[in-house]
Order: C-alpha cells, then structure tokens, then sequence
C-alpha cells in the first residue's frame, strides 16, 4: 500500500463500552485507492478519546475525553506511535464532544455537550492543555428533553471571516466567536449568533464560500446558511422516506464535487444532497445503507473516491465507494471496537 495512494486516519473510540464494545485507544487507519483497508493496533491515550482532530499547520493530534471531568490532550504522530506534545488540561466542563484547531495550530477549541460551553486550549511543546478561555452559552428549545439547556456540538473556524462558529444543538443557534482577539481574549457576543428554525437542533456544519450548511439532529434537515447576511435561508429534507427513529443526524462533510454527505442514524446509513451554490439549494441524490449501525462519523479520502463511515454501535467502519461524490455500494467493512471519530491526516 504505498503511501501516496493511501489515506490515513486516526480512530477514535469509546473506551467506556456505553455504545459497542469497549475500545482500548485510538487506531490508525489507512485506506488505498482501491478501497482496501488496513487498520493499527490500538494505542492507549486515555479515557473515552471521542474526537480526535490533526492540525494541517502543526500535525499536533488534539484529543477531547467525553467524560463528566473533561480533558484535552494534544500527541504528535510518528508513524503507528502516538506521542505525549503537552501535558493533558481540563476542559473544566462535562462531555467534550469536538475539537477543531485554529489556521496556526496553536489552539484547539472544544465543544462541551453538558458543559455549555465553549473551551479554548492552548498547543504548544510541554505545555498543559487546560482551558485559557471559556465561553458559557445560554438558552434552550421546544423539545423538552433534548433542547432544556445549551449543548454545543461542533466548532469550526471560518477563516474567511476571522471566527468560530459553534453549533448550537440545545438553542437551535449557531454561536459565533470573534477569533480575532486571541491570545488576549475570545470574545463572543449573542446578537452575532444566528438563529436556526425552532425544535432543528444543529449538530454539525460545513462552510462553502459564503455559505454554511447544517446537518440538523432533531428534525432531520439540512440548513443553508448565508453567512455574509448571518441568518438562515432555508432547510431542506435529508430524506423524506425514512422514519424518525429519535437518532436523526450526525456528521456532515462536502466534498469537492459539491456534494453533501450526511451520516444519518435513523436510517443507518449514509446520505448524499447536491447544493446547487447558485440557488442555494440541496435535493436528495442517494442513501447508501452502510450495513451497522448508530453511524457517528463520516470522512473521505484524499482523492474523494471512498467515503468511511464510523457505525459504532456495532463495532464497524463502512468503506464506501464515491462517484462525483456520490455514495453508490459499500466496498469493505472493517471491525473495530466502537468507532466515533475519524480523524484525516493532512
């Protein structure tokens, strides 16, 4: 499997054994052109590594451990070997569930489900992770049990416009944070944020251009975002002939083609919209069953002609085979306990 037609990722996993079985660390993975697949031994970083995230500047690996006492800690990669970078820091919050550098690679920022907050971490050799800024959200939704309080989901940077934007699954809001300051200060002022339709509970987003689209957990659509005007424009159907089974959605991911691929739990499978950038729009083009279940994450590989997806609840990886970004068969499934992040090396 020669290395420049492979893709490598990190898997992260539950170690807990709450959904699937119970991992013992993170894995390499490498995928070939050809769909072929071959998966590391797994190395022991600590409890419940979740997500995982490799900056493109540094090549840090930055890890969030969703447990009630949350930690960051950030490794660097030699190879199959994970090495300790910093010591680990808390996130002084419950259950981070993502984390996402900034351009430079010199922070790393955590969403905390059941914290409510927003955590900023320093990246740097020898230095302890632990939260230097932490952004408390406020608010709530229509649904009772899943919207009583803020759950930020996701943070991603848009670069485009100096910012952090934070999914907002327990406000229906996409929470936005001037970057700007830092390392001086994180600023996050309320009437930025932007508003999602009542009861959506926006999980994960991309950015396009001027655009951001947003995979909604709770009522299963897909929002488009204009972000220049900072308000939504429309949500679509992720796929109107699946029941709601109370998973709804999980990651989403574009590709270069145009194509929206959304991880969708009520269907156990893996969902493809095309946004039409001129009108703004997405219409369904396939959902791929991915053979397991409870798919948590979805990535693709360098050349885009395969996508994976991390089912968790039953122990397994799909590898599925991409035309113009289009999901069209599963080519391989790999075994591993409890998959929940897929983390691409740049």
């Amino acid at each position: 499997m020669p290395a420049s037609e492979t893709t490598r990722f990190w898997v992260g996993a539950s170690t807990i054994g709450a959904l699937g079985s119970a991992a013992r660390g993170i894995r390499p993975l490498d995928v070939a052109a050809d769909g072929s697949a071959r998966l590391g031994e797994p190395v022991d970083v600590g409890t419940n590594p979740m997500f995982l995230a490799v900056s493109a500047a540094t090549g840090v690996l930055a890890i969030v451990h969703e447990v009630a006492d949350g930690a960051v800690s950030t490794w660097t990669l030699e190879g199959d070997a994970v090495l300790r970078f910093g010591p680990p820091g808390s996130t002084d919050a419950a259950d981070p569930c993502h984390v996402a550098f900034d351009e430079s690679g010199a922070w790393a920022f955590a969403a905390n489900y059941s914290g409510g907050r927003l955590t900023a971490h320093p990246s740097a050799p020898d230095v302890a992770a632990s939260a230097v800024f932490s952004i408390p959200f406020a608010g709530s939704g229509p649904n009772a049990e899943r919207q009583a309080s803020p759950h930020p989901h996701q943070a991603v940077v848009d670069g485009a416009r100096g910012r952090l934007l934070v999914p907002d699954l327990g406000s229906d809001r996409i929470r936005v944070l001037a970057l700007g300051g830092l390392p001086a200060e994180l600023p996050h002022v309320e009437t930025d944020d932007i508003a999602i339709h009542a009861g959506a509970g926006p999980r994960h987003l991309v950015i396009t251009g001027d655009v951001a689209i947003v995979a909604n957990e709770l009522d299963r659509t897909a929002s488009v975002i204009d972000l220049i005007a900072g308000r939504e424009l429309a949500a679509f159907p992720v796929d109107e002939h699946v029941a709601a089974r109370g998973l709804g959605l999980s990651a989403i991911r574009l590709t270069r083609a145009g194509t929206v691929l959304v991880g969708d739990r009520d269907a156990d499978a893996l969902v493809a919209l095309r946004f039409d950038p001129v009108a703004r729009t997405l219409e369904h083009a396939a959902s791929v069953p991915t053979g397991g279940r409870h798919p948590r994450d979805l990535h693709v590989t360098h050349d885009e002609g395969h996508a994976l997806v991390a089912d968790q609840q039953s122990d397994s990886i799909a590898v599925v085979r991409l035309e113009d970004g289009v999901p069209t068969e599963i080519v391989g499934t790999i075994g591993t306990p409890a998959p929940a992040c897929l983390a691409r090396v740049p």
